[in-house]
C-alpha cells in the first residue's frame, strides 16, 4: 500500500508534459503542446495537452484524462504502478511496510530469473532443427519467432543446469518461479521439457511465466502452463498484450482469441492487436485491463460448443465492467475454422469481414440466451420464455453501466415479449426512468435534504429546488471549480455551508473535490490554492464512479476556454441562484401554511423577502461588473 501523503507529492511534483513526451514527440503550439494521437492512427496532430490544467484530450478519439491516466492506457498499468513510474522518473523511492519491500525483491528475483530462462530457450530453439521445422510448418516466420521470444526447452530433466550450474540450480527461487519441481526426495528436474515455449510478459514487458507446447503427438497434457506465483496470476494476465499494447492503441481496438499460437498467427497476419487469456476463462480483471487501452473489444470464438461456453463466460465477465462509452462484439467463427485457418485459407480480409459481421454485445446477449434455451430454434412458449428471464436476471443486476442496461433490457423485452418494465422489474434491475435519485427530477416533501439535519448538524433545515435548471447551475459551477480548483479553497465558506449534504452527484462532486483542495492546502503552504491543478484532483478520483463526469466536464472546457475571472463570476452567480431557489422554497411553503391556517412567523417571512431582494441586487451587481471587466479587456 502505497501511502497517500507520497501519492500527494509525486503528483505535486509531476509535469504532464514531460510524462506523455518520453512517449510521444511534442510538439509546443500556444498554451498547449500537440502530437500525433498515440491512441488512434492520425496524419493531423489532434492530441492535446494542456499543462496549466496538467490534462490531454484527442479531439480525434476523445482519449482524455491525467498523466495517471495516459500511463494506465499507453502501457496497461495499473494505478499503483503508474504511481511507481511517476516516482521513479522523479528520483523518488516509493515508501512501503516492510513486507511489501521483501515481496517487491522477491518479484524482481523471480522475474530476473524467469527472463534467464526465457533468454535460454530462446537461443536453444535457433540449434533445435526440429522445433524449426515445427514452427515452419506452422507456418510461423523467423521474425515473428524472435518478436515473441519463442524458445525451445531441451529434452533433459535438468536442462537449465546450464544456465544455473551448480548449487545455483537448488536456488529455491528456482522453485518458487515455477521452473523446476522439486521431489520429496530432493531431487529436482526441470518443469518443461522438449517443447515450444511461449514467454508470457507482463505490460511492462518483463518475463513472469510461460506456456509450454508438446511437438509430439499424443502427448497430454498438449499444453503446459508455470503455476500461478508471486509474479504470475493467470486471472489478470493476457498473452500477447505486450506486444500488442501499440498496434491497440493505434487501431482502437482489442481482439480476444483462445489460444497462444491464434496470437501469434494474427499478429503474423497483420491483427497486431490480437491477445490471448491464459488456459482459463476470460475474467473481469482481463476484461478491465483491456478496456483501459481500448473502448472496443472484439472476442473472437470458434463456433462450437467450447466456442460459445467461453464466449458466455466472457460476455458474463464484460457485463459487470463495462460502462455506457465501451463497446464489445463478439465473433462466432465458422463450425471447424480458427482465426488461423481462415486467414489461411481466405485471406485477411476473410477476418476483417467476421470483425464487421461481429455480434455487439446486447444482440450476442439475447442470441446466447435464446440459443440456450431453444437451441436457436427461438423462444415458442411461455415457459421457455420464463427460463429466458430466470438467465438473465443474474447477467442484468451484475451491470453499472445503467443506459446500456436499458436499452439491453428494452431489446431482451421484445425477445421474451414483455414490457420492458416488467422485465425489469421481474429482473429486480431499475429503469433509469424510474430512478428516484436522477439529476433532472424534482425531490418532493423535504425538497430532497434529509429531514434529521436540523438534530445532525445543528443548522436550520435547508430545503433544495432539483429539477432540470438547478442541475444545470450546479453542474456549471462544479465545471468551473474544477477547472480553476483555487476557487475551491476561496469559496471554501460557501461550499461548507451550502453543499456539505448532498442531494446530487454534481453537489457530491463538488464536495469531494473541496475536500482534496482544502487537504492539499493543510499538508503545504498553498494557502490560496495556486498550486492546485485540474489533474491533480482528477488523479485522486481515478477509480471514483464520478471520474468519467468530471473528465466530460474538463473535455467540454477545452472549447469553453473560460478565464478564470469570468469562471469566478459564474462560481458566484451560481451560488447566489441556488440560495435564492432555496429562499424560493421556503417563501412558499410559508406561505402555504398560512394559508392553511397554520400559525407562522410573518417577521420572519420579511426578513426571508428582504434577503431575496438582496441576492437579485447582488445577481444584477455581478453581471454589470463582469461586463465591465470583459469591455475593458477587449478595449485594452
Amino acid at each position: 500500500m502505497i501511502p497517500e501523503s507520497f501519492i500527494e507529492e509525486v503528483l505535486s511534483r509531476t509535469d504532464i508534459v514531460q510524462v506523455i513526451g518520453r512517449y510521444v514527440k511534442l510538439q509546443h503550439k500556444g498554451a498547449n503542446w500537440m502530437a500525433c494521437c498515440p491512441f488512434h492512427k492520425e496524419k493531423t496532430p489532434s492530441f492535446s495537452v494542456n499543462p496549466a490544467r496538467q490534462f490531454f484530450k484527442c479531439f480525434g478519439c476523445g482519449e482524455k484524462g491525467t498523466a495517471i491516466t495516459f500511463l494506465m492506457k499507453y502501457k496497461g498499468l495499473t494505478f499503483p504502478e503508474a504511481i511507481k513510474e511517476l516516482a521513479d522518473n522523479l528520483g523518488m523511492e516509493v515508501p512501503e511496510d516492510p513486507s511489501a519491500k521483501v515481496r517487491e525483491a522477491a518479484a524482481r528475483t523471480l522475474t530476473d530469473y524467469l527472463a534467464q530462462a526465457a533468454a535460454f530457450y530462446h537461443e536453444n530453439l535457433f540449434r533445435d532443427r526440429g522445433t524449426i521445422e515445427y514452427l515452419k510448418g506452422r507456418g510461423i516466420t523467423e521474425a515473428t519467432a524472435r518478436k515473441f521470444q519463442l524458445g525451445f526447452s531441451p529434452d533433459a530433466w535438468q536442462g537449465l543446469e546450464k544456465v544455473f550450474p551448480g548449487q545455483s540450480y537448488f536456488d529455491s527461487k528456482l522453485e518458487e518461479s515455477g521452473l523446476v519441481i522439486a521431489k520429496e526426495d530432493g531431487h529436482r528436474y526441470d518443469r518443461f521439457r522438449n517443447r515450444v515455449m511461449y514467454p508470457i510478459r507482463n505490460p511492462r514487458g518483463q518475463v513472469i511465466g510461460f506456456g509450454a507446447r508438446t511437438m509430439v503427438p499424443g502427448e497430454e497434457p498438449k499444453y503446459l502452463n508455470s503455476p500461478e506465483t508471486p509474479v504470475y496470476h493467470k486471472s489478470r494476465e493476457l498473452y500477447g498484450l505486450y506486444e500488442g499494447r501499440d498496434a491497440i492503441h493505434k487501431k482502437g481496438r482489442a481482439i480476444v482469441c483462445e489460444g497462444y499460437m491464434d496470437v501469434i498467427q494474427m499478429s503474423q497476419a497483420g491483427f497486431e492487436e490480437t491477445v490471448a487469456a491464459l488456459g482459463t476463462s476470460i475474467t473481469p480483471e482481463h476484461v478491465k485491463k483491456l478496456f483501459q487501452l481500448s473502448d472496443n473489444v472484439y472476442f473472437s470464438f470458434d463456433g462450437d460448443a467450447a466456442g460459445f461456453k467461453a464466449a458466455r463466460r466472457a460476455m458474463e465477465s464484460t457485463l459487470s465492467t463495462i460502462m455506457d462509452t465501451q463497446t464489445a462484439h463478439f465473433v462466432i467463427l465458422p463450425q471447424d475454422e480458427d482465426p488461423d485457418s481462415l486467414i489461411k485459407k481466405q485471406g485477411a480480409q476473410a477476418f476483417e469481414a467476421q470483425l464487421s459481421a461481429s455480434f455487439p454485445l446486447s444482440k450476442f446477449f439475447v442470441m446466447d440466451i435464446v440459443r440456450e434455451v431453444t437451441a436457436g430454434r427461438g423462444l415458442r412458449t411461455a415457459e421457455e420464455r420464463a427460463q429466458a428471464v430466470s438467465i438473465a436476471k443474474p447477467l442484468l443486476q451484475r451491470m453499472t453501466a445503467q443506459a446500456l442496461r436499458q436499452l439491453l433490457v428494452q431489446e431482451f423485452a421484445a425477445a421474451v415479449r414483455m414490457d420492458p418494465g416488467e422485465l425489469a422489474a421481474l429482473c429486480g434491475v431499475t429503469l433509469v426512468k424510474e430512478t428516484s435519485r436522477s439529476l433532472t427530477q424534482s425531490t418532493t416533501a423535504g425538497y430532497g435534504r434529509d429531514v434529521n439535519q436540523k438534530e445532525r448538524f445543528k443548522r436550520p433545515l435547508k430545503p433544495v429546488t432539483t429539477g432540470p435548471v438547478f442541475a444545470n447551475i450546479k453542474r456549471r459551477l462544479l465545471q468551473c471549480l474544477l477547472v480553476h480548483p483555487q476557487w475551491l479553497v476561496k469559496y471554501s465558506d460557501r461550499i461548507e455551508d451550502e453543499l456539505l449534504d448532498t442531494v446530487d452527484e454534481y453537489e457530491e462532486a463538488i464536495v469531494k473535490l473541496w475536500h482534496l483542495a482544502t487537504d492539499h492546502v493543510h499538508k503545504t503552504a498553498d494557502d490560496k490554492g495556486e498550486h492546485l491543478t485540474t489533474g491533480y484532483l482528477l488523479s485522486f478520483l481515478q477509480n471514483d464512479p464520478l471520474y468519467e463526469k468530471l473528465v466530460e466536464l474538463v473535455d467540454q472546457e477545452a472549447t469553453l476556454e473560460t478565464s478564470a475571472d469570468v469562471a469566478e463570476y459564474e462560481i458566484k452567480c451560481a451560488f447566489l441562484k441556488l440560495e435564492k431557489a432555496r429562499l424560493d422554497a421556503m417563501i412558499m411553503e410559508l406561505l402555504a401554511m398560512e394559508e392553511r391556517g397554520e400559525p407562522v412567523d410573518s417577521e420572519f417571512i420579511g426578513r426571508l423577502f428582504k434577503r431575496r431582494q438582496l441576492i437579485h441586487q447582488s445577481l444584477v451587481q455581478e453581471s454589470t461588473e463582469a461586463v465591465d471587466r470583459i469591455m475593458d479587456s477587449v478595449l485594452s
